[in-house]
């Protein structure tokens, strides 16, 4: 701008990958880690209807990628199990918000600091057409020096202001009908210190759940057939869902949402999408309105968007 070099350069995930065994291997670098449903496998093409799943888009929050060590690998004795553990930097709750919980704190790699790190870890068993995860994530989000932190009232350190999450997701695929579900939570114990510090209203705990259930209606077991998959899908979330001392809790960030659809397959790697979504929200906070009535828009709790997209992935 202004005769003046800018511009971009974004990269998804660059590591450096190790192997320790035919089972067992480590990744270094910038690397999504393995927490949810589509964090990891989030292709247009490999999940129903036109937008991620609401609840790891705005909750978990997907897609995330940080900088770090992964360890993964699988059991030789114990088939189907498979185990991830990996050390990332942390998040920057200076930039959690209300509306959108921890998901602006992500560093993603080329704005990471040193000053705190993360943990997370999953199991991930294979049992016949199930997949069963559980993963959890715990590191600190003050991500200033420890001089700033005092300043701030904010503990400090390695694992200071920390921010936890869990979830569990099963996922079930046969030849007709499929199912998945998914619960988590996330949890940042000292949103009262964050809120004073940065007046961000970030709640102290936020949760959220979907189900979804699909059925094949044209269906090969050869992989290049077409197919032709409708499904329908329900998810809940309140990222206002527990609030602390000096927080004000909006009832518009408890969110229902039911989806349906069809998934058009013509051929691997590509898919026709056609969806329905009703938004279902509470009543938002008076306190938050800062135009005044009568410019102040109306606001629709429920809401119905209709979605046509073409997906594809190389």
């Amino acid at each position: 701008a202004n005769g003046s070099a800018s511009g971009e350069f974004s990269l998804e995930q660059m590591f450096l990958k190790f192997d320790l065994n035919r089972s067992n291997y480590i990744v270094a670098g910038l690397f999504i880690p393995r927490i949810g449903i589509i964090n990891e496998n989030h292709l247009p093409t490999t999940y129903n209807g036109n937008n991620r799943h609401f609840v790891e888009s705005r909750m978990i929050p997907s897609t995330w990628r940080e900088l770090g060590v992964g360890l993964y690998g699988k059991f030789d004795r114990l088939p189907g199990f498979n185990y991830y553990v990996g050390l990332t930097n942390g998040l920057n709750s200076a930039a959690f918000t209300r509306q959108t919980g921890i998901r602006e704190g992500r560093y993603e790699g080329s704005n990471a600091s040193a000053t705190n790190v993360a943990i997370s870890a999953a199991a991930l068993y294979y049992y016949r057409n199930f997949r069963i995860q559980a993963s959890g994530y715990y590191g600190g989000s003050a991500g200033i020096t420890p001089k700033q932190a005092d300043s701030l009232m904010l503990n400090s350190g390695a694992f200071g202001t920390p921010v936890a999450l869990a979830e569990m997701n099963v996922q079930y695929t046969g030849k007709r009908w499929g199912f998945k579900s998914l619960i988590g939570t996330v949890s940042i114990a000292d949103a009262y210190g964050v809120n004073r510090a940065y007046a961000n209203n970030v709640a102290k705990n936020m949760l959220g759940a979907f189900t979804e259930v699909s059925y094949n209606i044209i269906h090969s077991s050869d992989m290049m057939a077409r197919r032709l998959t409708a499904f329908a899908r329900y998810e809940w979330f309140d990222l206002n869902y527990r609030m602390p001392g000096n927080g004000i809790k909006d009832n518009a960030l408890n969110q229902q949402f039911f989806v349906y659809g069809f998934t058009y397959r013509p051929t691997v790697g590509v898919a026709i999408k056609l969806d329905a979504v009703n938004k279902i929200t509470g009543t938002p906070n008076s306190a938050f309105n800062i135009t005044p009535f009568p410019q102040l828009p109306v606001y629709y709790k429920n809401n119905w968007f209709f979605n046509l997209g073409l997906a594809y992935n190389f």
